[in-house]
């Protein structure tokens, strides 16, 4: 089974290097790579995404604004070049915290707690 995944990050260079990420994870299919999370909270509801990377700091609006103002009914892995956003990201439900740039190692790991969290839901 391919778990459907979007990546939402403003910094293009991240954005592409998250998706890499996610098109060579064996287990995932990147369903959409966003810089807007406005488009990016449309293409989760629209495609029934089970995961997605979501950056912290963005220039609109940040990760913690999003969470609050929708549900996102998907495991969400937060992200971000800052340490300092891993307790807040904790509190607000996150699967997990990455520090960017992201390891292949860590994203995996990552990746395996989403898909049992995604598991237990099911269940």
């Amino acid at each position: 089974m391919k778990y459907k995944t979007i990546v939402i990050d403003d910094s293009s260079i991240q954005k592409l290097a998250t998706s890499f990420l996610v098109q060579t994870h064996p287990q995932l299919e990147l369903v959409g790579s966003y810089a807007n999370p406005y488009e990016g909270i449309k293409a989760i509801y629209d495609n029934k995404v089970d995961i997605v990377l979501l950056d912290i700091l963005m220039e609109d609006v940040d990760a913690f604004e999003l969470l609050d103002l929708i549900e996102i009914n998907a495991a969400v892995i937060l992200n971000s070049t800052w340490s300092k956003f891993e307790g807040p990201a904790w509190e607000y439900g996150a699967v997990d915290f990455l520090l960017k740039p992201i390891p292949r190692v860590s994203f995996g790991e990552a990746v395996t707690k989403a898909i049992k969290t995604i598991g237990k839901q099911v269940a």
